[in-house]
């Protein structure tokens, strides 16, 4: 390590130790008694550390906080409202909700139907037919399983809109 690499771990350690409010090591401390710079950081750290301490510590008002631990109280009830079960117009939540995730169904539905048509023609010829079945029936399983997991979080997502919504508001 070069003389400069040394001063510089040095002297971060010496700040270190001074933003940790701790005496810095006995071997760090002889460095800086040694080398000039280090020294001289040494003492900006003593001269910053006196000024700090030299700063009182400011102390709430009891006005402030009342009004902080009220407006937190406040805060804490919204939450608590938004929360309540059922939020109002959750019914038509789950109705627009559910109109919009409607909206591609047929298409899906015409989609995996293309799937399986074509899919079990072109596979035809190289599968035997007890495999081809069975992919099919794989399929149409992970397709229903799909639209159960899709269709079936309708309700959970018209809640948790509700619910941000809730909050949102004054």
């Amino acid at each position: 390590m070069t003389g400069r690499e040394r001063c510089e771990t040095v002297q971060g350690r010496l700040s270190e130790a001074t933003l940790a409010r701790r005496r810095a090591a006995a071997a760090d401390l002889e460095h800086a008694e040694r080398c000039e710079a280090c020294g001289r950081h040494e003492q900006a750290l003593v001269r910053i550390g006196v000024g700090l301490a030299a700063e009182a510590a400011l102390a709430a008002s009891d006005a402030l906080v009342e009004v902080t631990l009220l407006r937190a109280r406040s805060e804490l009830a919204r939450r608590d409202a938004a929360r309540a079960e059922p939020l109002a117009g959750w019914r038509r939540e789950v109705g627009r909700s559910l109109g919009i995730a409607l909206l591609p169904l047929p298409l899906v539905l015409l989609w995996n139907a293309a799937v399986l048509t074509l899919g079990g023609e072109l596979l035809a010829g190289i599968l035997p037919g007890a495999l081809l079945h069975a992919l099919a029936v794989g399929y149409g399983v992970a397709g229903v399983t799909w639209l159960a997991c899709v269709y079936g979080s309708v309700p959970v997502l018209a809640h948790r809109q509700l619910y941000h919504r809730a909050l949102a508001t004054p």
